[in-house]
């Protein structure tokens, strides 16, 4: 009987329930396993990933812990920054996201504050382009191997998202804005409610390729090809992409065509439903592309039904009367694990917002957090 290696980092208690593959392997669901990752662990798992060259996922440790942090590498979109720092980047990366990753691991290198607080800089003078470091991710060691690939998974669509809503460039008031991006002042906004909820006509066919014709994405353009009006309710818009040898990003290349389905039709409406797509779009390459152990996990190619079999055949493997011993076992270790994971909460306004809260749903079950 062949059974399928664990990864380091992954524990099988005594007489785990196993489940045969379709081609005769066994393999102990990850549910049945217990985990002690370390950076070590965690750095072997991370390089079994891929996605993009220019997101690299750093594994680092600090007093609090592993974290993943994803790099991204590319010209600067805002041109005025002039952050400088050489860290001997540039020579090993390609600005092309059809090859592998490079993935990196161990200690972060050295940086800067950059435009905001979450993001740091390093500028890699001799080639142009720089490398921005995103939000840490923390990686708990009890932590099931695939939920650091979803971890992963997620913080590269966090990132990529980061980087596209600063690529959506509206030319307002003489000026190039970039509206969608993560760095407004929230004091300013939410103290501006005038100005921001101002009503807005709903415009004809020629009114919003006018306002269009303000919009680059990656320098790429929108052209108005119909408009539908359905059932009085609701609107569909075709939009055209017309990107340019500039263009760089490859779901753009392949997405000649957009449709928005609007509730009204004003250019605020299309504005945010378009946005709303090109997020949609850069997380369907996300989708194909990420990879692990060379097999694209979360690819919509994959069959849905498959995945529910998988999952119906293997999620009470011990109910079974031959597993009841272990079931009692199991069940224990996932309670202790849990109870690693209850917040705890300092005496404060706060918490007693928390605990009010959570009384409020006269009795609910589970492990409450630790109000001492």
């Amino acid at each position: 009987m062949k059974i399928i290696q664990l990864l380091n980092g992954e524990f099988s208690a005594e007489n785990a329930p196993q489940a045969q593959l379709e081609d005769g392997r066994f393999c102990i669901p990850q549910h049945y396993l217990n985990y002690q990752h370390t950076l070590a662990s965690v750095e072997e798992l991370i390089l079994k990933l891929d996605y993009c060259d220019k997101y690299p996922i750093f594994v680092s440790q600090d007093k609090q812990g592993i974290y993943l942090q994803v790099g991204i590498i590319g010209v600067d979109n805002y041109l005025g920054n002039n952050y400088s720092r050489n860290n001997n980047l540039g020579s090993g990366y390609k600005n092309n996201c059809d090859a592998g990753s490079h993935f990196v691991t161990g200690a972060v290198a050295d940086k800067v504050d950059g435009e905001a607080a979450d993001i740091t800089v390093a500028t890699v003078k001799d080639k142009g382009i720089k490398i921005v470091y995103g939000r840490k991710w923390r990686v708990e060691p009890q932590l099931p191997s695939a939920e650091i690939v979803q971890t992963a998974f997620l913080a590269i669509k966090t990132a990529r998202e980061h980087e596209i809503r600063e690529l959506f460039r509206l030319t307002a008031f003489d000026k190039v804005t970039t509206p969608f991006n993560n760095h407004h002042d929230v004091t300013m906004l939410i103290n501006s409610q005038i100005q921001l909820k101002k009503e807005e006509q709903q415009k004809s066919w020629s009114q919003l390729q006018r306002e269009l014709d303000n919009i680059r994405y990656d320098q790429a353009s929108f052209h108005l090809l119909n408009i539908e009006n359905k059932h009085e309710k609701y609107w569909l818009l075709e939009l055209e992409v017309l990107i340019e040898p500039s263009t760089k990003l490859p779901e753009l290349k392949q997405a000649q065509l957009i449709v928005l389905v609007l509730n009204k039709l004003t250019f605020n409406e299309v504005c945010y439903q378009l946005m709303a797509e090109l997020v949609r779009l850069s997380d369907r390459h996300v989708d194909e592309n990420f990879t692990f152990l060379q097999v694209a996990r979360f690819s919509q190619q994959n069959d849905i039904k498959a995945i529910a079999s998988i999952s119906a055949n293997t999620r009470e493997l011990h109910k079974s009367l031959e597993e009841s011993d272990f079931e009692k076992q199991w069940r224990n270790e996932n309670y202790q694990v849990d109870l690693t994971r209850v917040p705890q909460l300092n005496a404060s306004v706060f918490s007693e917002h928390i605990k009010g809260l959570l009384n409020s749903f006269g009795g609910i079950e589970g492990i409450l957090p630790d109000y001492s």
